[in-house]
């Protein structure tokens, strides 16, 4: 396996180091991305810890066929490594939170990173048709737009909604349009799934004084008056895999550290983040239905007000954290 130059800071934000004694690592699982797609020459992309090939299908939801998805944007294959990469860090711990999940990867945005309704509604239909057949009980959606209408009457929300009452756990980024309140996007805008804020660690993962939520990270309530984001994650230039054609490297090539990694910031690499925490929950616990996941990431979520590992000298509203940060360990 290769090897990455840093610790995976990550891991130390959510907790998830204290659940190496029951050796969680997503065995089992399978989670399922709607993105750009992923760069195939990562091994630690398509192969789990053991070197075993992991992905279990492919799914261009913009052509409607089984078929390779090659990323020409960065941005799915960014998102993966957060969640599944199974490379690792020089101090022994995986890129990824859940490295030795099964996944599969369905293609619903170009490379310019549009993507329209109808791709995304397919995209998330195939993946209720065939959950059974590959063992999907996570769907990572780290993508927006605004909402145009009530929640209950967006047809992509209805879709998701599909997936969560079919057992699928749904997590869903906030969106980066914060800190304006009212800012959450479709389908973070969905009550019942799990919608993903993003704090940063200003680059101190040790020191939790300093961590505070991104500037970015979008606000509630939704227009229905609902509280969101749920959670929170580091979300923060978060470091993932990338490949150097890509065009979010070529574009930013400053992040980019010639090799494998760039750096990145959005509330699509928080949801990445619990994606992965949901994984292993899953894992330990496999009978949890989504409603129960979700119950759990909240109840156990370290709020700032509460002296958690946000700091407790500012406190943020639930209209901005949400339940607090995901701890990994307590869910």
């Amino acid at each position: 396996m290769s090897h990455t130059n840093a610790e995976n800071r990550v891991l130390t934000q959510v907790d998830t180091v204290n659940a190496a004694p029951y050796s969680l690592d997503g065995t089992g699982v399978t989670v399922a991305i709607i993105d750009t797609g992923w760069w195939y020459s990562y091994n630690t992309l398509k192969k789990d810890i053991h070197g075993e090939y992991r992905i279990l299908a492919e799914y261009d939801a913009i052509e409607d066929k089984l078929s390779h998805i090659a990323d020409k944007s960065g941005h799915g294959t960014h998102v993966t490594s957060i969640a599944v990469g199974s490379r690792v860090a020089d101090d022994g711990t995986y890129q990824g939170l859940a490295p030795n999940a099964n996944l599969v990867e369905v293609k619903a945005f170009e490379r310019t990173g549009q993507g329209t309704y109808a791709d995304v509604i397919r995209g998330i239909d195939w993946i209720v048709a065939n959950k059974d057949t590959y063992g999907i009980r996570v769907l990572n959606l780290s993508f927006g737009g605004p909402a145009r209408s009530r929640y209950w009457d967006d047809p992509l929300n209805q879709a998701v909604m599909r997936a969560w009452q079919n057992g699928i756990v749904v997590v869903a980024s906030a969106g980066n349009d914060g800190p304006t309140p009212v800012t959450i996007g479709v389908p973070g805008n969905l009550p019942y799934v799990i919608t993903v804020g993003a704090m940063t660690d200003s680059v101190t993962p040790l020191d939790w004084s300093d961590d505070r939520l991104a500037s970015f990270s979008a606000t509630g309530p939704t227009y229905e008056a609902f509280v969101k984001p749920d959670i929170v994650a580091p979300g923060g230039h978060v470091r993932g895999l990338m490949g150097l054609d890509s065009r979010f490297a070529t574009n930013h090539p400053h992040y980019h550290d010639g090799d494998a990694y760039f750096t990145m910031s959005g509330t699509s690499q928080a949801a990445a983040v619990v994606s992965g925490v949901v994984a292993l929950m899953l894992q330990q616990e496999p009978f949890l239905t989504p409603d129960d996941v979700k119950c759990r990431l909240m109840s156990t979520a370290r709020a700032r007000a509460d002296g958690g590992n946000l700091n407790s000298e500012i406190s943020y509203s639930v209209f901005q954290q949400g339940a607090g940060l995901v701890h990994a360990w307590e869910a």
